[in-house]
């Protein structure tokens, strides 16, 4: 949905968006601390993040596009899992995954200034060597290091999902087919 709206997930989420069972709406991150609750993000340009404690006690899956991340739903998501689970910043792994990469997300310049306005407003510094071009990673990059989870700890896979035959494009190719990122949790 393009949000920034993090949804905390209870027993009576499980199963959401399937068969019968409404999805959660309004919400592009998910946060759980339930064993055997799995997160699933679907993505095709917008980049996933995928949150992990290192004690096990929480888990997250983020859908970060252009909106997402000028909100920063990434850092809201950080926090959420810290102020919620109790949780230290240096205990979240972060996984970022496959998304569009700044050469190819040309917009239009008053979709261009407004992100970039937002971005500086939150005191990150986006990439401006491409006239027009949104660099996202860069931007949740950011925003994952401003939640105080430490560089060592944030891994990504930097796979332009516009090049790579590999990966569903909505700009490459006006798909609705979507990568589909899950994580969860499960205790013995």
């Amino acid at each position: 949905t393009h949000s920034d709206r993090v949804h905390i997930c209870s027993e009576d989420d499980c199963g959401a968006g399937f068969w019968s069972h409404a999805q959660i709406p309004d919400t592009d991150g998910l946060l759980t601390n339930l064993p055997g609750q799995y997160l699933l993000i679907r993505t095709a340009d917008c980049t996933p993040v995928l949150l992990l404690d290192k004690g096990c006690r929480a888990v997250g899956a983020v859908h970060s596009g252009r909106e997402g991340t000028r909100k920063n739903i990434v850092g809201k998501a950080a926090r959420l899992m810290q102020s919620r689970y109790g949780i230290q910043a240096d205990d979240i792994i972060a996984h970022v995954g496959a998304g569009i990469c700044h050469r190819h997300y040309q917009v239009d310049e008053k979709t261009w200034h407004s992100y970039n306005s937002s971005m500086r407003e939150q005191g990150f510094y986006p990439n401006l060597d491409l006239h027009r071009h949104i660099d996202i990673r860069r931007g949740i990059f950011q925003q994952l290091i401003a939640a105080g989870i430490p560089f060592k700890n944030i891994d990504q896979e930097c796979v332009c999902t516009y090049e790579s035959p590999e990966h569903f494009s909505w700009r490459r190719d006006c798909t609705n087919n979507r990568q589909i990122n899950l994580i969860g949790m499960e205790h013995e």
